[in-house]
């Protein structure tokens, strides 16, 4: 019913109109338990989804199922419980800016077809504060909450440590693991810190800072898709020498030519791919096989880029990934999502003989 009818419908709006329409729906619906149980309704079955054998850990943190909303999705931090009673196992919020910032003009998100979204927006944030203020009432949820750590566009390359290490200070008691995302392709200059020694001297500052706020948590590094690879060694190496839990593979796209492929028109227009586009997933996948075969177990990798179905999130998996994130799937596949992959996966698993999910990560670089 969602693609036939509902997807048709959201279609003719604004895509940043739809998001912020979806989000606060979501928001609305945790007013009370009976409305986040009409909320489950929605999600594939009618109920949530669980079974033992979708269980994993990343970085010590237990997930119900990989399935986590990417950063990008929630922002501000205002939707966590109603995305988790859809299905997923946790959400990534963010990325999170030390101060409020709105981002690009409108318009600046894009349906390029109908599960491919090109997006400008540029790190838009409430700011560190207010994102501390919408998180106080998940404190006790015990729902798995990432908080993805972004810069303010005027913070120079030399003081983005202190940037992401103040927001984890605030952010701590909140967060169950934190991400640098340097990967934006939508902040002039951000992506030139995806090189080993900024990456070193960011993971020691927020280290540093959650130490001093009593003990470190999961601490991972967002790559690009179109990162070379001398640069991407780098990263892997700075990750394994500092103690950084793992790698999430990876942001949006910002590559002409695969934005050409939805008319000329987008070429050259500013901002990155994400969603339902074949050569986006396989550039993502490769990128976490690449770091599964250097790193194996030692980096713990969350896999991003076109997770649609069971399918594509067993790709991924098997690729690497020890858990996976979606943004862009939501839109275009609707609330039924995490259910129909949770199901899926476990459907595999028992014609395959698989007692966990951890049995094939990686089995396919493995052979």
């Amino acid at each position: 019913m969602y693609k036939q009818i509902i997807r048709p419908i959201l279609d003719r709006l604004d895509s940043e109109t739809w998001h912020d329409i979806a989000r606060e729906s979501l928001h609305i619906a945790e007013v009370s338990p009976f409305t986040l149980k009409l909320l489950e309704r929605f999600s594939y079955g009618g109920g949530r989804f669980v079974d033992d054998r979708l269980r994993v850990f990343l970085g010590g943190v237990e997930l119900e199922n990989p399935l986590i909303v990417g950063a990008g999705w929630d922002k501000a931090g205002r939707a966590v419980e109603g995305l988790w009673q859809l299905g997923f196992a946790g959400v990534e919020v963010g990325s999170v800016l030390e101060y409020p910032q709105a981002g690009n003009p409108k318009p600046r998100m894009f349906m390029l077809s109908s599960g491919v979204a090109l997006n400008w927006l540029a790190f838009n944030s409430p700011g560190v504060d207010i994102v501390a203020r919408n998180l106080e009432k998940y404190k006790d949820s015990g729902i798995p909450i990432g908080i993805s750590i972004g810069i303010n566009r005027d913070v120079d390359a030399k003081d983005a440590p202190i940037a992401h290490a103040v927001v984890a200070e605030e952010l701590y008691d909140h967060a169950s693991y934190f991400v640098i995302n340097i990967s934006s392709p939508n902040t002039p200059g951000l992506r030139r810190l995806q090189v080993k020694n900024s990456v070193t001297d960011i993971a020691k500052a927020v280290n540093q800072e959650l130490d001093a706020k009593g003990g470190r948590k999961p601490l991972f590094v967002k790559i690009a898709p179109d990162l070379n690879q001398n640069d991407l060694d780098g990263i892997i190496d700075a990750v394994i020498d500092n103690g950084l839990t793992g790698i999430i593979a990876a942001n949006t796209a910002d590559v002409p030519d695969l934005k050409a492929k939805y008319g000329e028109k987008w070429r050259n227009v500013n901002g990155g791919i994400s969603g339902d586009d074949e050569d986006y997933r396989r550039m993502t996948t490769e990128k976490i096989a690449y770091i599964y075969r250097q790193a194996g177990d030692s980096v713990e990798i969350i896999g991003v880029g076109g997770v649609k179905d069971t399918e594509t999130a067993l790709e991924k998996i098997k690729a690497g990934a020890k858990a996976l994130q979606i943004v862009t799937g939501i839109r275009g596949e609707g609330p039924t999502l995490p259910g129909r992959i949770n199901r899926g996966l476990v459907e595999y698993m028992e014609k395959e003989g698989i007692k966990n999910l951890d049995d094939i990560v990686g089995i396919d670089v493995r052979k």
